[in-house]
């Protein structure tokens, strides 16, 4: 068997440009670096409404900002979203002033209603026709959790 002759050769060296978004970062990094962000946490707990009621009402605004979500709020016309644009405004309101996050930022991390306490009565006038006569009234935890820049 005859040996080849096999050349190694190395790759040359290439000089890689410096693309525009390298360069966002350097000079980002000069000025203040990247923005902060932080959570910001609201709970209201006791609050006198089915989780259910409230349930329906948080899926559809999870997905936009808290500021959109106050005006749709405010054109429904239910007792949930004025429970919730209530919770909404306060929520943001301590996001800006205790966490000096700036409003126009804020996005929602998680908003979640949980069941609370539940008082139970009795009506004998509903003896016979649903759960013997026992009237439940359901309360709701309600948590909302904001994502914003903080103020520099």
């Amino acid at each position: 068997m005859a040996k080849e002759n096999i050349k190694k050769t190395t790759p040359k060296k290439v000089a890689v440009a410096k693309t525009p978004v390298k360069e966002l970062s350097e000079a980002k990094s000069r000025i203040g670096g990247t923005p902060e962000f932080k959570l910001s946490k609201y709970t209201d707990k006791n609050i006198k409404i089915s989780p259910r009621k409230l349930r329906l009402l948080t899926t559809s605004i999870k997905k936009i900002s808290p500021s959109v979500a106050l005006t749709r709020l405010s054109l429904t016309n239910t007792k949930a979203a004025r429970v919730l644009a209530s919770a909404l405004k306060t929520a943001i309101s301590v996001a800006k002033n205790n966490y000096d996050l700036i409003p126009e930022t804020l996005k929602f991390d998680t908003i979640t209603v949980n069941e609370g306490p539940k008082t139970k009565r009795l009506d004998k006038s509903h003896g016979s026709h649903f759960a013997r006569g026992v009237i439940i009234k359901r309360h709701s935890y309600l948590t909302i959790i904001v994502k914003g820049q903080v103020k520099k």
